[in-house]
């Protein structure tokens, strides 16, 4: 049976593939649940659930993964967190072991038949999608050392860092932006 790992990778890091390969040293397979794949082109989920699977698999195949024992998910959020899990659940292969650093998961799931796994995050403070997005904005060229090449061709690609600059710049004037208080 496969195990699970589920995050935004907004972007697919170097923190995020170390936890694969930890995930498959200690299972056959893996479920790697793309989270709030409904959300995109905002602050906090620049890229599109497309592009993210496109980095995923595109870092896994770079590394060498056998991707033979990947799943690659799409998972929705849901207005009613109780009911997130059995979403997941209803897209998801199964698995009995899902992997996760994140308490608020964490207490969604203490009524579930899952057994919850602490990853050892590699670099935890350095290796996360915020860090990289602030180093962008910065024009602080270290973003590019904490994901794969196939991550920074795809952003050439899609030009993900005038996306991200131009997304934060105009996010207050957007529709989508949280009203003011």
């Amino acid at each position: 049976m496969a195990a699970a790992m589920i995050g935004r990778f907004q972007p697919f890091h170097l923190g995020h593939l170390e936890l694969v390969r930890q995930i498959l040293d200690e299972n056959n397979e893996i479920i790697i649940l793309i989270g709030s794949s409904q959300a995109n082109y905002t602050p906090k989920n620049p890229f599109t659930a497309g592009e993210r699977v496109w980095m995923i698999r595109n870092s896994l195949i770079e590394s060498r993964i056998d991707m033979s024992k990947v799943f690659l998910v799409n998972a929705t959020d849901d207005d009613n967190n109780a009911k997130w899990f059995s979403n997941i659940r209803s897209v998801s292969p199964p698995f009995k072991v899902l992997y996760t650093g994140n308490n608020f998961v964490k207490t969604l799931l203490k009524r579930e038949s899952v057994t919850i796994k602490e990853p050892k995050l590699f670099e935890e403070n350095l290796f996360k999608g915020s860090v990289i997005r602030k180093l962008i904005l910065e024009d602080n060229a270290k973003w590019q050392e904490l994901v794969s090449e196939a991550v920074r061709k795809i952003f050439r690609e899609i030009d993900a860092v005038e996306r991200i600059r131009n997304i934060y710049q105009t996010w207050m004037d957007s529709p989508f932006s949280e009203p003011k208080k």
